[in-house]
């Protein structure tokens, strides 16, 4: 389908006093760096591209569950965002307040440093945040799983659990340490539970005290289906089966009504026992958006199908952040790193385009599919009209997102990590994240962990 023209409103915008003009990016997302990227490429040394991130670096989420199953280093999940742009001068700070008014972006640094930075395009893509409210006791119980931090603790915490059940003698007390409960049975909820259950599993032969004991993960979903991203209710169905076969625990129509220190409390009242609960839900409006006067849909930006937010000339607003329509369906396209990097090449031609005095053009785009993988060599997925599962849709899972992760140096290193886990078992390193005790004259003082 053709896209549709939009009719530009403003004109070419005003430059910044070194006579360049300033296109500032909230957000080091894959539509943030995307949209750099391209940037770079349609235009010359007479735009200024500043991207401002809270990370100095690109989180690959995708494969955050493999991180967190000991398949893959946690830091090749990871990309320094200075090696992925050239031109674009990549900011590590966090964006606290928009002022349309004098179009100025107020941000504080990684060193507390605040500062003002002066736009004449402002691009907001800076995603969702998670909201550990949304369940009674979920913010002080759980692991959410969003940035390399979240995996680097959540696999501590499991191998810790292994260690800790080790050394117990009571069996109800070991049930308890190695009972993970997971909330959300959509894409992210069934790749954890498969790595996670994959991780123990694997890693029991270690513990020759836990032989004889069961590793419990439960998946708990809310709604009737597991993945119900997936169009073709078959692929639900296998996955289903393949998790359970596992030994895994789902319960559909199923949810958590309150997390304890330790233990899940059920809607229907019933109480599981467990140490470890991973929150894959409770995705919500990123605060920065409140602090610009514009209208929200879901606690998302609302844009034209140019990707320009409604009732501004020069803010534009594309990924988890806002409601792009699509002109292929006219439907709002969905929060998804796929449409995320889509948009932000639509987004960098239209700025070009916008630069040049001439028309941008609407969003477009047929999506090319869906997949997910489930633990022990398993996936399932729909390409293009055509759906895999077991063990094709893994290795084809396996070898699109390999061709997706930015750089070579990080292709090569996943690469070898998946064939190492392949032959190996995996990596049962508890990472302590604290100092070495400093010895003073009196006493042992133990340095704050970091």
């Amino acid at each position: 389908m053709e896209s549709t023209v939009i009719q530009q409103k403003s004109g070419i915008p005003s430059q910044t006093a070194d006579g360049k003009t300033r296109i500032v990016i909230l957000g080091g997302g894959f539509a943030g760096v995307t949209l750099a990227q391209r940037l770079e490429r349609l235009t010359d040394d007479s735009v200024e591209v500043v991207l401002l991130s809270s990370e100095n670096h690109l989180v690959f989420s995708p494969l955050l569950a493999e991180a967190v199953g000991r398949e893959i280093s946690p830091l090749h999940v990871v990309v320094p965002g200075r090696q992925m742009v050239r031109r674009t001068q990549w900011s590590t700070a966090r964006a606290t307040a928009i002022d349309r008014a004098d179009s100025q972006v107020h941000f504080v640094s990684a060193g507390g440093e605040k500062g003002v930075l002066s736009y004449d395009h402002l691009v907001i893509a800076c995603g969702s945040v998670v909201d550990l409210s949304i369940i009674p006791g979920l913010s002080a119980n759980s692991f959410p799983l969003k940035t390399l931090g979240d995996a680097v603790f959540l696999t501590n915490s499991l191998i810790g659990k292994l260690e800790e059940a080790s050394m117990k003698d009571d069996p109800a007390e070991r049930g308890r340490l190695l009972t993970v409960v997971i909330i959300g049975g959509g894409f992210s909820g069934v790749e954890v539970a498969g790595a996670v259950n994959d991780l123990l599993v694997r890693a029991r032969p270690f513990y020759p005290r836990l032989k004889d004991d069961r590793i419990r993960v439960v998946l708990l979903h809310r709604g009737e289906r597991i993945v119900p991203e997936l169009h073709t209710e078959a692929l639900s169905e296998f996955a289903l089966r393949k998790l359970r076969a596992r030994g895994i625990e789902i319960r559909l129509n199923t949810d958590a009504k309150e997390i304890k220190d330790h233990a899940v409390v059920l809607g229907t009242g019933e109480q599981i026992d467990a140490e470890t609960v991973v929150c894959t839900v409770g995705n919500t409006t990123n605060p920065l958006l409140h602090t610009i006067d514009l209208r929200l849909e879901r606690g998302r930006l609302k844009t034209r199908p140019d990707m320009r937010v409604i009732d501004t000339s020069n803010v534009w607003a594309l990924g988890d952040s806002a409601v792009v329509p699509n002109a292929w369906d006219g439907k709002p396209s969905p929060p998804t790193a796929q449409f995320a990097t889509r948009q932000a090449k639509q987004l960098a031609a239209n700025l070009a385009r916008v630069l040049h005095g001439e028309e941008t053009r609407s969003f477009s785009y047929r999506p090319l599919g869906m997949m997910a993988s489930i633990g022990h060599h398993n996936a399932v997925a729909e390409v293009c009209g055509f759906h895999f599962s077991g063990f094709l849709g893994w290795l084809l899972w396996r070898s699109v997102y390999l061709a997706k992760m930015p750089t070579l140096l990080r292709k090569v290193e996943v690469a070898i990590d998946w064939a190492w886990s392949a032959l190996f078992r995996p990596n049962i390193v508890q990472v302590h994240l604290s100092r070495t005790a400093v010895r003073t004259t009196d006493s042992i003082q133990l340095v704050s962990p970091i």
